[in-house]
């Protein structure tokens, strides 16, 4: 009667779990390959697989996560925004079809430690978390965008830092928690255009009117915001010419300039 051969147990093995042991199954036959009947032992070495985290810290170290935004503002009349949309789809990728639109909502929180003594600076305003989501398109994940303070220096257009990520809808009710207060917000209705990697977007301000509903809506001014932006990283900086280029092309019909909101008194 045949024994059944029973693979030998090795105490050698280090207690790792990246490692690998191979053996062949015993010959069945007399017509078995002697390849087949050899004995075949495979450790592999212990491998190092780095955490999530330090890869994205390594990325940050080596600049080349897009965390930094270039950004340019300005405003145009209503009654001269046919006129600066038939600019933009010249100048724009995709001429032959119109512009897509969007419905944001924009909620605005600040969160700092309200008890501590109001100080003169930065600092003391805390750090500032938007909320968007798009009223025409419920289905899609709230987005959540931090904002940092505008950087100095002789940049061709305003440099911040700037994180966005796709979160829950309950993110209002989360960042309550956190102790972050409402601060402000709005409804922006307008048009999005792309020029290779720069964003542009062509949009109206309103206020929510009474129960919050989508459609009672009050306008803010008589003029649309003019936004040129792109997502780059401090050792990218042609990025920033081609933007102020666009900007040139707009004007006389658009001014648009680096604005610090902050900087502004009340």
């Amino acid at each position: 009667m045949q024994q059944t051969h029973t693979p030998k147990q090795h105490s050698s093995v280090p207690a790792c779990p990246w490692y690998v042991v191979v053996h062949h199954l015993p010959p069945m036959t007399q017509q078995v390959p002697d390849l087949f009947a050899l004995r075949l032992e495979v450790m592999a070495m212990p491998v190092n697989v780095p955490h999530v985290g330090e890869n994205l810290e390594a990325a940050l170290k080596s600049q080349i996560v897009p965390d930094q935004e270039f950004l340019l503002q300005g405003s145009v009349l209503d009654t001269s925004l046919v006129v600066v949309i038939d600019r933009l789809r010249g100048l724009c990728d995709n001429a032959d079809i119109p512009p897509e639109t969007f419905h944001d909502h924009e909620v605005v929180f600040v969160l700092k430690d309200f008890s501590a003594m109001s100080t003169p600076g930065p600092a003391s305003q805390g750090v500032m978390l938007r909320v968007r989501r798009a009223m025409d398109y419920p289905d899609l994940p709230y987005q959540l965008r931090y904002v940092g303070f505008p950087e100095l220096g002789n940049y061709p257009a305003l440099l911040r830092n700037c994180l966005d990520i796709p979160v829950s809808n309950n993110v209002c009710e989360f960042l309550t928690e956190l102790g972050a207060k409402l601060d402000h917000e709005f409804i922006a209705k307008g048009f999005i255009m792309k020029k290779g990697r720069i964003k542009v977007t062509v949009f109206k301000m309103y206020k929510m009117g009474t129960g919050m509903a989508k459609d009672n809506l009050e306008q803010m001014t008589m003029s649309h915001m003019v936004e040129l932006s792109v997502l780059t990283t401090k050792t990218d900086m042609s990025v920033a010419e081609d933007l102020r280029t666009l900007a040139d092309q707009l004007k006389p019909l658009v001014q648009l300039e680096r604005i610090d909101y902050r900087r502004l008194g009340p």
